[in-house]
């Protein structure tokens, strides 16, 4: 999990501020119901939003680095780029990202989402969603020897929800193409 953020938060209540505090101490208010999510705060840098708009900022607990990669807004149609892919694996051992199967990855800016059957008891299995934050990537690329396949390398100690282990992931996509449209789309070093 990353650090909070550096910034400092005060909460502008009429023309008194009250503050500073850290963005998780603001978030705890909220959810404890002590502060409205329409009531203004004034980030340290003079940025002033509401709670809401700080609850929502996906980049506020960023690093400078991934600030400047990952820049990504909503295309123009609001549908975010959608691939059939096949996580490969079998009832007995579970393929990439822990499913099983064909399923569909979607680029989402920021993260892929990435739904597929995981094994569920001895023999059944059950569509399941995760989300791969892009942040989590050592590196992505297409394999080499089969070009259709993109290979997801995580960088140490990051932990993706139902994976164990830290393996890279092997995902089959329909074609060579949509594996380039996708690395392009994910716009990694």
């Amino acid at each position: 999990m990353r650090a909070d953020s550096s910034h400092r938060y005060q909460l502008l209540l009429g023309d008194r501020p009250i503050g500073p505090y850290d963005r998780r101490t603001i978030v705890g208010m909220h959810v404890r119901n002590l502060i409205d999510k329409e009531l203004q705060v004034r980030r340290s840098d003079g940025h002033v939003m509401t709670v809401a708009q700080l609850m929502a900022d996906r980049f506020e607990m960023a690093d400078t680095e991934t600030l400047q990669r990952h820049t990504a807004a909503p295309p123009a149609s609001g549908v975010w780029p959608t691939f059939l892919i096949d996580c490969g694996g079998s009832l007995i051992k579970a393929g990439a990202l822990g499913f099983i199967g064909k399923g569909e990855l979607r680029f989402q800016g920021d993260f892929l989402r990435v739904s597929a059957n995981r094994k569920s008891g001895f023999v059944a299995v059950r569509q399941e969603r995760t989300k791969v934050f892009l942040s989590a990537l050592a590196s992505a690329a297409a394999d080499a020897q089969r070009p259709n396949v993109i290979v997801l390398t995580f960088k140490p100690g990051q932990v993706i929800e139902g994976v164990s282990g830290s393996a890279p992931a092997h995902i089959q996509l329909d074609d060579a193409d949509s594996v380039r449209e996708l690395l392009e789309l994910m716009n990694l070093p």
